[in-house]
């Protein structure tokens, strides 16, 4: 059987298991992993602590009938509180490695009490144990992480095997009933794990589609303002404070009104079209541009110096100018740049002043606020 051959079937189980994850990118895939697993840790929580208390309950009630030895109890006892302790704890954990290492845990704790009970399985019928031994089972559709759910998997499973199909004394007919019932439920939580993982996708491409919706400006697929302001914020001051001195272009479109006059609102819809085209093919990487509305437009340069701001803004006004003659529209350009102690709302204003004093001089120009 070839290598190719092998893969190839690999792929196909994988696409079967994780559905509409396993057509992502990995780095989409690992975040999208990540969102959920934050969406899931209060249910996996609960569960856990659900499953320790019961336990604890059990062994209580145990206890007071004196139906065990007291060193077995004893044992599972402190297991269990132990297994309720990390249960707790799990909850309040944030960092997803500590969630990782505390599952790990609950589950170690889990199956050594399993493996050890204080009744002996001999003792008990098929279907007693599938209570316990399908429960981890019922998990798998809470379980994000692939490698995390099938370790899981794989160590109830090995436990199910040793303690139905080898330890207990039990007919070959339950045997056969309870692997059957094993298989059943393992396949149906596989099947509800993959769909909780495309409902999950689903909604969050459906959420960033909203969200996209919300933040852009329909006639040019800018930023609109709303949008420019949640990302621009923290552009400019993630440059600050890497030792960067971001710049702001405040834009206006001259003689706009006069073009819907004499040309109509078709022409000045595509003139600002146009303008978003051109303000776009020339943003570099990290900058954000925004229309603002109406003939408005602005551009956070985040790490760019004065002389390049003013090229850029100069480049503009050339190429719209080009773009508008027989519109007989040019732009006036405001810019300032970062001083001490500016917020984005200090440079738009100060570029604002700049782009009335442009307006002021006759318009078709590029000022730098003072």
């Amino acid at each position: 059987m070839s290598a190719s051959f092998l893969l190839q079937i690999g792929a196909t189980v994988h696409r079967a298991i994780e559905g509409e994850l396993a057509a992502m990118a990995p780095h989409e895939r690992r975040e999208q992993h990540r969102r959920q697993i934050k969406l899931m840790h209060r249910p996996v929580s609960n569960l856990m602590l659900a499953v320790a208390l019961v336990g604890l309950a059990g062994l209580v009630a145990e206890a007071a009938s004196g139906a065990n030895p007291l060193p077995v109890l004893a044992w599972h006892l402190a297991a269990s509180s132990a297994l309720t302790a990390l249960a707790v704890h799990y909850r309040h954990v944030v960092s997803l490695r500590r969630r990782v290492v505390m599952g790990g845990l609950f589950l170690a704790v889990l199956l050594t009490s399993l493996a050890e009970p204080g009744t002996p399985w001999r003792e008990m019928p098929v279907l007693s144990l599938a209570g316990f031994l399908l429960l981890p089972v019922a998990a798998l559709p809470l379980l994000v992480r692939p490698r995390v759910a099938f370790i899981g998997l794989a160590a109830c499973t090995a436990v199910a095997g040793v303690l139905v199909l080898w330890v207990a004394e039990i007919p070959a007919s339950e045997r056969l009933a309870f692997a059957f019932y094993y298989a059943l439920s393992t396949t149906l939580g596989l099947v509800l794990r993959r769909a909780r993982g495309n409902m999950a996708v689903r909604m969050q491409r459906q959420a960033d589609s909203l969200w996209q919706r919300a933040v852009t400006d329909p006639l040019t697929g800018l930023l609109n303002r709303q949008g420019w302001l949640s990302v621009a914020d923290t552009a400019m001051q993630d440059a600050i404070d890497s030792g960067a001195q971001p710049a702001v272009l405040f834009i206006d479109v001259d003689h706009f009104k006069r073009v819907n006059d004499n040309h109509g609102h078709q022409a000045g819809d595509e003139l600002l079209k146009d303008l978003g085209s051109l303000i776009e093919a020339r943003m570099g990487p990290g900058d954000f541009c925004a229309r603002l509305g109406g003939e408005e437009f602005t551009c956070l340069l985040p790490r760019s110096t004065q002389a390049q701001a003013e090229r850029l803004a100069e480049r503009l006004a050339t190429d719209y100018r080009d773009r508008a003659q027989r519109y007989g529209s040019t732009l006036s350009i405001g810019i300032a740049t970062y001083g001490p102690g500016d917020l984005l709302n200090d440079l738009l204003a100060r570029a604002d002043a700049a782009l009335y004093e442009a307006k002021h001089r006759g318009r078709d120009r590029v000022i730098v606020a003072r």
